[in-house]
């Protein structure tokens, strides 16, 4: 099941895996009704003030590969789900409860822009990225171009959590280790897209 992610809204495509799609801006793009019937749907579903989630079945990995491209400028981000002690590494950025993440740079891969943006938002050291989580996907608005966000994210374990230091150049206020019984408040209050794609990986980290 592939999902992406508007605010607190979903499109959900039950028959499309994330590894089936095909989001390469300089490849040969199809040009076919179904494509420009696709795409004009996401420029409508993209404002209009409708809070359900849609769902979306039946629909080709090229097709919708296509149309994705067509509508959004690709912007691949990295982050990271920090567990030590039983307990996850959050942050609170503009007064939103949120997990180390962000952009990923130019000749950098995913995993380096992950452990890069944990230490940068975090000041935790001695990260060790343990395995792969799944990835969130969101849109949003930016200089009038919509851009969709691929956030890859990693568990990892760190050696030394003593010096936590909120990137307040970032908007990040705080950095925090929240236990399993703190998670359903985070999970509450944080984005729909992290709490959807990770809340039931996390938990199960915190419960072993």
């Amino acid at each position: 099941m592939y999902k992406i992610f508007y605010e607190q809204r979903a499109l959900i495509f039950p028959n499309i895996e994330e590894k089936s799609l095909v989001l390469d801006a300089t490849a040969p793009q199809l040009e076919t009704y179904e494509v420009e019937k696709i795409h004009n749907f996401f420029r409508q579903w993209l404002v209009t003030s409708l809070r359900e989630d849609v769902v979306i079945d039946g629909i080709d990995p090229e097709v919708l590969s296509a149309a994705l491209c067509r509508t959004f400028v690709m912007a691949p981000a990295a982050g990271g789900v920090v567990v030590k002690d039983g307990a996850v590494a959050v942050i609170e950025r503009h007064g939103i409860p949120d997990l180390p993440k962000g952009h990923v740079e130019e000749g950098e891969s995913v995993v380096e822009a992950a452990v890069r943006e944990v230490e940068e938002e975090t000041g935790l050291t001695g990260l060790q990225v343990v395995s792969q989580l799944p990835s969130s996907w969101h849109c949003y608005l930016l200089e009038e171009e919509w851009r969709l966000k691929q956030t890859s994210w990693f568990l990892m374990a760190s050696d030394d959590t003593s010096h936590l230091q909120p990137q307040r150049e970032e908007g990040i206020t705080e950095v925090v280790f929240l236990d399993v019984g703190q998670l359903d408040w985070f999970l509450g209050n944080t984005y729909r897209s992290i709490a959807d794609t990770l809340g039931e990986e996390i938990k199960q980290q915190l419960n072993k």
